[in-house]
């Protein structure tokens, strides 16, 4: 399954956890390169791929400063402008921000998003905590499964590059009348003009 359309599921099933009226926006940072890899609501994504574009916001700060960022009030904060104008345009009124490492380089924040004009609870952050490290750590077991899959798309190409040229072995053998060393001569030659 691709990694956005399970981080998409896992925020559906983040904002379904965390209560009603909660939607919820993924943010991943691998390496320096950040981007908005699943929401639970367009307007939560669009909230966040303006703070992956711009670099700026309580999921950038969070992923930097491994830290927790609680906003409670986006039309009063002052900090992080353009994901403010935004997220004030999609008419939420508060958000929090929750970090966890995925690995060495990389990073998760889920970014929970409210209308509701109140203070977060202290239950809600701590399943908020609970579900960033669930993303952390699946997003961490399909980045091994897709390098254990390259390296075995590798080896079967390596394989298959060898058990051609044990065919082309075989037949230049066949041709001429040569000895495996003499047909493995010809192969190298054939490579080094190009053919």
């Amino acid at each position: 399954m691709a990694l956005a359309t399970y981080l998409n599921d896992h925020a559906t099933g983040a904002a379904g956890a965390l209560g009603e009226g909660v939607e919820v926006s993924i943010i991943v940072r691998d390496h320096g390169v950040t981007l908005l890899a699943g929401s639970s609501s367009p307007a939560a994504g669009r909230c966040d791929q303006v703070e992956a574009r711009a670099e700026d916001g309580p999921c950038i700060e969070a992923m930097t400063h491994r830290k927790v960022q609680v906003v409670s009030s986006v039309p009063r904060e002052r900090r992080w402008r353009e994901w403010r104008d935004a997220t004030v345009r999609e008419g939420f009124h508060r958000t929090v921000a929750v970090p966890a490492k995925v690995g060495p380089g990389t990073m998760v924040a889920l970014d929970v998003y409210s209308r509701a004009d109140a203070e977060w609870n202290p239950g809600l952050l701590r399943t908020a905590r609970a579900m960033a490290d669930l993303v952390a750590t699946d997003v961490r077991l399909h980045l091994r499964f897709a390098d254990v899959e390259d390296a075995a798309a590798g080896m079967y190409r390596r394989m298959s590059d060898d058990t051609a040229v044990e065919r082309a072995v075989g037949t230049i053998m066949e041709a001429n009348a040569c000895t495996p060393e003499a047909a493995r001569q010809t192969i190298t030659e054939l490579r080094g003009a190009g053919a």
